[in-house]
């Protein structure tokens, strides 16, 4: 079985760091190499996917990382990608967002509940998830869509913020947010392609939503640094770029009782402290 890696940034790194310890055959593509994202055994190609790809390799697992750009409500990238390239697959899996689903003013969603899609970010995810459907049901190339909370991990944690004690959201007004380390990330999307489905949908998360600042006090917190002070929505809201408004106006918790119960007792999520420990050892 080869594992084709579109999109090769810090996920796909994570991804493929992985796949690589499992012995298995691991190809990456994107524009460029970053040079911190270089494994040995990896086989990168650069290629930019506005060109098409022929891939005809029929036992390849297709792991799709790249998020719609642009500011349409399509993703028109993705579009040109799939009318031009030739892809042989056994599996895609699509690494998408939960994002999608917009504010369920802290409701608990899952892969059921309504999408309430508040922007353009939100409609390009959509669009993507369904281009691939489309693709994979003409092809008859069996996927999994990923609507994945937001990533954590090594290198990716906002360390600064706890570091400086950057006020955050009183708990009491704080929007819910959900979370997700990377490497149980990895981990799941391995596991899911190996269960056999015409199309699946998973919500991807801990399943232990907090309110927003909560990773920021846990990282002040194992660093031994007094925790952040508080600050009301409202004040939080005047300062916020455009994209923190996105998600200050998106509260939600997501479900993950279908993860649950397809990956049963293989499914191990790392609780958020241990998690941050080990990234912050990691970081050195």
């Amino acid at each position: 079985m080869q594992h084709l890696i579109i999109g090769y940034g810090y996920s796909g790194y994570h991804l493929a760091q992985y796949l690589l310890k499992r012995k298995e055959s691991v190809t990456a593509i994107s524009r460029h190499l970053d040079s911190a994202y270089r494994l040995e055994g990896l086989n990168h190609i650069v290629h930019d996917i506005e060109e098409p790809l022929q891939w005809k390799a029929k036992e390849t697992i297709i792991y799709y990382l790249i998020p719609p750009g642009g500011s349409n409500d399509q993703d028109f990238g993705l579009k040109q990608f799939l009318n031009h390239s030739q892809l042989s697959a056994s599996c895609v899996i699509y690494f998408g967002s939960s994002g999608v689903y917009g504010n369920h003013a802290g409701a608990w969603v899952d892969e059921s509940s309504s999408c309430h899609v508040q922007n353009a970010r939100q409609q390009r995810r959509l669009d993507a998830e369904a281009q691939w459907q489309t693709y994979c049901q003409h092809n008859h190339i069996p996927l999994v869509i990923l609507r994945i909370a937001g990533i954590y991990g090594v290198n990716r944690l906002p360390l600064e913020a706890a570091m400086e004690g950057t006020p955050v959201i009183n708990p009491e007004q704080a929007p819910y947010t959900n979370h997700i380390y990377i490497d149980d990330l990895v981990k799941i999307s391995h596991a899911l392609v190996q269960t056999k489905s015409a199309f699946s949908l998973y919500n991807i998360a801990d399943g232990q939503p907090t309110p927003i600042g909560t990773l920021q006090q846990m990282i002040a917190q194992t660093l031994g640094l007094g925790p952040a002070g508080y600050e009301s929505f409202e004040q939080a809201w005047e300062r916020a770029s455009p994209m923190k408004k996105e998600f200050l106006s998106a509260s939600k918790r997501l479900s993950i009782q279908a993860l649950k119960t397809r990956l049963k007792s293989t499914l191990h999520l790392t609780p958020l402290a241990e998690a941050v420990t080990l990234s912050l050892k990691s970081q050195g």
